[in-house]
This record gives structure tokens, sequence and C-alpha cells, in this order.
């Protein structure tokens, strides 16, 4: 009788005792799953967050300013590669004068200084002054002169600071015609 007992005890038992047990051993794999799955999205957005002034970024990132002048119009900024930009705007015709534009803004997500390199001329020989200026600094730096002779300006941008650079178009007659300023924008090296 015992084993008649104990073997009944055992059926019930394993009809109930074995669906919880797998049970449980269902969960033990499901929950740590559903876990890792929450929190994915939240490591991700972590990982963006600038925490305690710790800055992920190691980049020299140059944006357009944009906005509407009478006389630079028409601009465009096509990223080459890391380091490597072209800006590009035309240039309407004008009175004699001096005309200025922030044109890019450029941004050291580094803990190095960086020095930014600008070389830039006009399609068609205009008598007029082209410079570069900088929002911290008001020295005008010389991309062309009048007679069309060009230069290759730098820039350093301190790390974790941010430099709105200016084009300042001067000439001394007043110019008819319209045309293009192109002009290479490159991240040199660090300092």
């Amino acid at each position: 009788m015992p084993s008649q007992k104990a073997q009944k005890f055992k059926k019930v038992l394993s009809l109930v005792v074995e669906p919880i047990a797998l049970g449980v051993l269902a969960l033990l794999f499901i929950i740590p799953t559903i876990t890792v799955m929450n929190l994915s999205p939240i490591t991700k957005k972590l990982q963006e967050l600038n925490v305690l002034g710790a800055n992920t970024q190691t980049t020299v990132s140059v944006t357009l300013v944009g906005g509407k002048h009478p006389i630079l119009t028409e601009e465009n900024l096509n990223k080459i590669s890391d380091t490597s930009y072209e800006y590009s705007t035309l240039v309407a015709g004008r009175n004699a004068d001096s005309y200025s534009k922030p044109i890019v803004e450029i941004k050291n997500n580094t803990d190095k200084a960086q020095k930014v390199s600008f070389y830039g001329q006009t399609a068609n020989q205009t008598q007029s002054n082209i410079y570069l200026r900088t929002d911290d600094d008001d020295t005008a730096k010389k991309l062309q002169d009048d007679k069309g002779q060009t230069y290759i300006q730098e820039i350093s941008v301190d790390p974790s600071s941010k430099v709105v650079v200016f084009l300042s178009v001067e000439n001394q007659n007043g110019i008819n015609f319209s045309t293009q300023f192109d002009m290479q924008i490159k991240v040199v090296e660090n300092l």
C-alpha cells in the first residue's frame, strides 16, 4: 500500500511541481533577456552624453552658418573627409565698399588645440581684397589681394571651444558682375 500511495503522491507531485519548475526555468532565461533589451536604448543614449565633462567626440567639425546677405549668396559647404571641407559662395556685383558675413562655425571637440587652414580664391580677378576674420579676433587674414594673389591662412581653435569665421570682401571700385568664390578648409594638426 505505501508504494501505491507513494506512486500516487509522485504522480500528483509531478503534475503540479513539474510545470512550475519548467515555468521558473523559463523565467530564468526570459527575465534577463527582457532586462537587457530594455536597457539597450538607455546605454546607447548614455554613450552620447557628456558625463562629468568627459567628451567622447574627438573631431573638429565645420558647419555652415547660413543666413541672407545681399553680396554673399548661394553658399554651400561640402564635407570631403573628416578633416577637409569645401566652401563656395557667389559674390554678387557691388559698390565700392567693405562687406562681411559669418560663413562657418568651427567646433573643436578634442582636448587639444587644433589648427585649421583656409585657401580660397575667386573664379575671376575682381580687384577685391578678400579676408577672413573670427568672432574672437578682429585681425584680418588676407586670402586674396586686389591683384589676384592668393594666400593660405590658419586659425587656431582652443580645445572644447568654437570659433565663427567671417568672410570679408573689400573693393575700391564698384564691381558690375558676380563671381564664384571657392575655399578649401582643412584641419591641419594638433597643436
